[in-house]
């Protein structure tokens, strides 16, 4: 019972810096063409965030790998996206009065996009998990795919076929894999390996397209620094591993106070989207053009966070995204 819930912890842990980091990453967006620094935290903390997502996801989806369970694979996964990809539709037609803005749910919405790949991903596991070297498979697809100028934002296709390497890693870890790396790796190490990404993504970044940490775009609409297209590529997935495996190493596994907030982080990836396109709306990240001001993009982030990761804004997420809860709660 102490190693289920000491492992409970630390992905909860971990499950509330990436959401955290998710926000951090959207609420900065608008600035990254303003400011240099701020480009190179946003392309840093998107050479993570969502693969190690991807990661956890994968984790704790040893259970759905039985194709008969694909009843819940729709209730649990594909509903609430199709529930909040419409909300999204009509909040982008209805409030921020986007001209031209059409319903669609095949073309995901901003952060969407996860929900519709996870769903596939589910889907694809099943079968993948089958295979001889699923990993290297699904690696050299993304690379391979990169070349096809059809896949892009269309159900989300290239973000999923990019991401999908980092589920597959998830779902075939196991618990003593990350004891061993945590064993293995001294956190002081793992510190300096954060600290040579971040001082390398700054030495590329006026030279590399930060889109490419995105996954959604091939190689023909991205620069490739002079180089062959899958080599960045590559490297991009390079990056990724080098830069999980250090935050995997730093998470700290123990419950402390803000810990019950990583169990709540659907309610945050699919409400603080509203939040921050009203911010954008009314143009107030154009008053943060200080340092302290850009510290401010930190706070408000932990503060959408921690108020949408409450349990009655959790709850009620979950009675929008489930509707079967409403016979529960009636």
């Amino acid at each position: 019972m102490n190693l289920r819930k000491h492992r409970i912890y630390y992905f909860d842990n971990l499950k509330l810096l990436l959401i955290i980091l998710v926000v951090i990453g959207h609420t900065s967006e608008p600035l990254i063409s303003s400011y240099n620094n701020i480009k190179v935290a946003y392309m840093f903390i998107y050479s993570f965030h969502m693969p190690l997502f991807a990661f956890v996801s994968g984790y704790f989806s040893k259970s759905i790998s039985d194709s008969k369970k694909f009843s819940n694979k729709i209730n649990n996964i594909l509903i609430p996206y199709i529930i909040f990809q419409l909300l999204y539709c009509i909040f982008n037609i209805y409030v921020l009065k986007v001209p031209n803005f059409k319903i669609t749910l095949l073309y995901p919405y901003w952060s969407m996009w996860y929900l519709l790949s996870l769903f596939i991903w589910s889907i694809m596991l099943p079968y993948f998990s089958k295979i001889k070297h699923p990993i290297l498979i699904a690696f050299v697809i993304s690379i391979i795919g990169g070349y096809d100028d059809s896949v892009g934002y269309y159900l989300s296709l290239s973000r999923t076929i990019t991401f999908f390497p980092y589920f597959l890693i998830g779902y075939f870890c196991k618990k003593e894999y990350i004891d061993i790396l945590r064993t293995r790796i001294r956190k002081i190490n793992a510190i300096l390996g954060l600290l040579i990404v971040w001082f390398f993504i700054d030495l590329i970044s006026p030279k590399i397209d930060y889109r490419w940490f995105y996954g959604s775009y091939p190689y023909s609409q991205l620069n490739g620094l002079g180089y062959p297209k899958f080599m960045i590529g590559i490297l991009m997935y390079i990056l990724a591993i080098i830069t999980s495996i250090c935050v995997l190493d730093l998470i700290p596994s123990k419950k402390l106070f803000f810990t019950n907030l990583g169990s709540r982080t659907m309610s945050v990836y699919v409400l603080h989207g509203f939040i921050i396109k009203l911010l954008d709306k009314y143009n107030f990240f154009s008053y943060l053009n200080s340092f302290t001001s850009k510290i401010s993009i930190i706070l408000i982030s932990i503060l959408i966070v921690v108020i949408f990761s409450s349990k009655k804004i959790s709850k009620v997420t979950k009675v929008i995204a489930y509707p079967k809860m409403l016979k529960k709660v009636s």
